[in-house]
């Protein structure tokens, strides 16, 4: 079973974390056959955990987890904490295979999303709208 978790800052504030479970909902009605399941996990503040997400989701059979982690910046939890408990699960579920994705950031087509979302807020002659 393959299942694909994106794995999220997590805040205090309640409507970020609906955030990414809409975008879950989103992805997952897309139907994407490579992904048996996908779901989502916070580093801090929120539930559910990524720790805990793993778990459940090497409980329920899977044997391919691909952690997306939706940053936008390479700080400390892309570089150190996701890296490092990503190489935990792989010691204690060795007939599990791991993949952490690169960063949102850094994805292919990020440039286009960003002038597609200003261009909305300006007039056909680049004055805002």
């Amino acid at each position: 079973m393959n299942v694909l978790i994106i794995a999220a800052h997590g805040s205090r504030r309640k409507e970020s974390a609906r955030e990414v479970a809409a975008l879950v909902e989103k992805l997952e009605s897309m139907a994407n056959p490579r992904f048996d399941r996908i779901t989502h996990g916070f580093l801090q503040f929120s539930e559910p955990l990524l720790p805990k997400v793993i778990e459940t989701a090497v409980a329920d059979g899977a044997t391919r987890i691909v952690v997306f982690p939706f940053f936008i910046s390479a700080g400390s939890h892309i570089l150190t904490d996701i890296p490092e408990l990503i190489a935990e699960y792989r010691k204690r579920h060795p007939g599990v295979e791991f993949c952490v994705t690169s960063h949102l950031g850094v994805a292919e087509g990020i440039p286009e999303v960003i002038l597609n979302t200003v261009g909305k807020h300006l007039g056909p002659e680049g004055k805002e709208a």
